[in-house]
């Protein structure tokens, strides 16, 4: 079977998903799955609860990833996501230093976390990859509701 050729990633691809990997974006994960799916090609696998693509080597933060992923299950969160093939620290300092953010370092029950202020997410591996990601969780309705005031 023959692999079919990379094709050239859209001139806003970065943007919008660096947008995403931040946590300033909304879009759903059928826009994101279809999104992939038209600029990456077909995904090469579901695994732990995602779908993921080729990144075609994109340069997201200044790293450069190998694999995106989004989550399959709309019903529980947002989850969009690259795998970049750097150490942590590495990939902490280039994005800090690209995207003039800051990640700070979150103790968790799984191990150390790195996090921004709007909860974008670095996450070592073990085999010295990075995971950077953003999960926002399924709130319910997020219209603006008037408040209720006492009669």
């Amino acid at each position: 079977m023959f692999a079919l050729p990379a094709q050239a990633l859209p001139i806003d691809f970065n943007d919008k998903v660096e947008a995403a990997l931040l946590c300033r974006s909304d879009w759903s994960t059928a826009w994101w799955h279809d999104y992939f799916n038209t600029h990456l090609q077909a995904s090469i696998r579901d695994w732990g609860e995602a779908r993921w693509w080729d990144s075609q080597d994109a340069r997201l933060g200044g790293a450069n990833s190998i694999e995106m992923f989004a989550n399959i299950d709309t019903s529980r969160a947002l989850m969009v996501g690259t795998l970049i093939d750097q150490p942590v620290e590495e990939v902490k300092k280039v994005i800090e230093d690209t995207l003039k953010v800051q990640f700070k370092p979150v103790q968790t029950i799984y191990g150390l976390r790195y996090m921004t202020d709007t909860l974008s997410v670095l996450v070592g591996l073990d085999n010295q990859q990075t995971k950077w990601y953003c999960a926002r969780w399924n709130m319910g309705n997020r219209e603006r509701v008037k408040p209720m005031t006492p009669n």
